[in-house]
């Protein structure tokens, strides 16, 4: 579903991304761990373009991500060819982002509207039904500013899902939010999970990438220095770097 092949990325002379490798198969729950300023959500924004890779190649369900090849030269797409592309990958972010003017089933049903050419009473039917499964059919009505911040993430999943998306990206969705409510965010994204759906997730909750991972990744300086299955990266990590990131996390 995702694969990176020696993704290169710099801010000026700044390398964020030092030659990443990696692959995320369908179905998986890819787990993205390490230190602020190892390349994390740098990564996660390139995979749906709003970070442009400087070398590399990066594909989605078999497509190169931003660009076509030809005679081994990359080509950037046009905004909308990338926005086609971007459709088919939901994100949720650390800021919730919702439209403080819309309400909580008026953001979820927007973008099939807007994007999609969705009918509205269709949009409308299927928010109903999304925000339900995050748990908040009774806040439907509310406008952002009526929902707690736990509460605000799960709509922005829900509008995430709205789209349909192929792939769902996470990057830290828990970290803006106050301790008690981490744990109804994680249910939801427990649940995506069991159904099925094929998520990365950059996040510091080292229980939810134990109990709910298939795969972990652990980098540093823009790289990836460890991988392997979450229990046994967590717990018994053979690089040095690891073990001293996880023995100041767990």
């Amino acid at each position: 579903m995702l694969r990176a092949e020696s993704l290169h990325k710099s801010y000026g002379a700044v390398p964020v991304l030092r030659g990443v490798d990696l692959e995320v198969h369908p179905g998986q729950v890819f787990v993205l761990v390490g230190p602020s300023g190892s390349g994390k959500s740098t990564f996660l924004r390139c995979v749906n373009h709003l970070e442009k890779y400087d070398a590399g190649r990066l594909w989605v369900d078999g497509a190169l991500v931003g660009y076509r090849e030809h005679r081994g030269r990359l080509h950037e797409l046009r905004e909308r060819e990338v926005a086609l592309q971007r459709r088919e990958i939901g994100m949720v972010f650390q800021h919730f982002n919702l439209f403080p003017h819309l309400t909580a089933a008026q953001n979820v049903a927007e973008a099939p509207v807007q994007v999609r050419g969705e009918s509205r009473a269709s949009a409308r039917e299927r928010a109903a039904e999304l925000l339900r499964r995050v748990g908040l059919a009774d806040k439907a009505d509310s406008y952002p500013a009526q929902l707690s911040g736990g509460q605000q993430q799960r709509v922005a999943i829900a509008r995430a899902l709205a789209m349909q998306p192929k792939l769902m990206l996470f990057d830290e969705p828990t970290s803006a939010l106050d301790p008690e409510l981490v744990g109804d965010v994680l249910d939801v994204m427990r649940r995506l999970a069991e159904e099925g759906m094929t998520m990365v997730v950059v996040t510091h909750e080292m229980g939810f990438a134990r109990e709910v991972g298939d795969a972990l990744v652990f980098m540093d300086g823009g790289r990836v220095v460890e991988s392997g299955h979450p229990r046994e990266v967590l717990t018994d990590p053979k690089h040095e770097r690891t073990r001293a990131f996880l023995s100041k996390v767990l």
